[in-house]
């Protein structure tokens, strides 16, 4: 039923389908001037940097501290740690949700550390490493569960308040739901407590972390999927040597537990790993 990213999009300051840069990366790693005939883990060798495209308004996961400003969240310090067993930088640029993949096309980010999951649509465009997130899924609705939400199916000729290129999108879709589109999750609650919509579907974790920020949010978590896979670094088809060296690094910082320690600095517990 967990489809990922989805995701929880705080309102922000984020220019819709443009990539802003946090650090001074203005391009990937596979666009800098090597060989052509590089692999993907050279050219990243060689520049000495790894480009993390990310939103930056999408807490836990992504997002800037209310007192440093400072980029941070659960895929952030993951995206560092991978970094460095890689030997390089990480680097960080950011955009709205619905442009850092389109990024990633056009070389201008080497992957994306957003919690995005590897459905079967973009298996066949991007090379996925292994999962460094397992989350489960929601379906969120205004306070007293006005249309009577049990389960999933029951979003069924409902309107459900979506971004644009989500995973939940296509979910609510698939569960015959209307899709009033948003940009992020804060429009999502805008639109249930304007009634624009009926319901929203998330990642768990994000819209439990959005209840946290604010307790007195008119929306309540109706239902509730079991824990899955969650999110996988994406990179263009081709990375293989690449994607084995993430892959590698993945599974040491799980073994070591640094992922562990991530996580519960994050969540309260390891979600990390299933």
């Amino acid at each position: 039923m967990f489809n990922n990213h989805a995701i929880l999009r705080k309102a922000a300051a984020v220019l819709s389908g443009v990539a802003v840069l946090f650090s001074m990366a203005a391009c990937g790693s596979g666009s800098s001037s090597g060989s052509s005939s590089s692999s993907a883990l050279e050219q990243v060798k060689s520049a000495g940097k790894i480009v993390f495209a990310t939103e930056g308004t999408y807490a836990p996961f992504s997002y800037h501290d209310s007192k440093t400003n400072e980029l941070t969240g659960y895929d952030v310090e993951v995206a560092k740690a991978i970094a460095k067993e890689l030997g390089v930088k990480a680097e960080f640029a950011e955009g709205s949700f619905d442009s850092l993949l389109a990024g990633v096309d056009a070389k201008k980010y080497d992957t994306v550390a957003d919690q995005i999951s590897a459905t079967d649509e973009r298996k066949a465009k991007y090379d996925f490493t292994e999962p460094y997130t397992y989350s489960y899924g929601v379906v969120v609705t205004p306070k007293g569960n006005p249309k009577g939400v049990k389960t999933f199916d029951d979003v069924k000729g409902l309107k459900a308040a979506e971004t644009g290129t989500s995973n939940w999108n296509k979910t609510a879709q698939q569960k015959g739901a209307t899709i009033v589109q948003v940009n992020d999750f804060g429009q999502a609650v805008d639109a249930l407590s304007t009634g624009r919509a009926d319901v929203t579907l998330n990642d768990g974790l994000a819209v439990l972390d959005y209840l946290k920020q604010k307790p007195n949010a008119n929306i309540e978590i109706a239902v509730k999927s079991e824990k899955t896979p969650a999110a996988q670094l994406p990179f263009r088809k081709g990375s293989d040597d690449l994607v084995k060296a993430v892959n590698e690094a993945i599974a040491k910082l799980q073994k070591d537990g640094t992922l562990t320690k991530i996580s519960d600095k994050y969540f309260g517990e390891d979600f990390s790993q299933q």
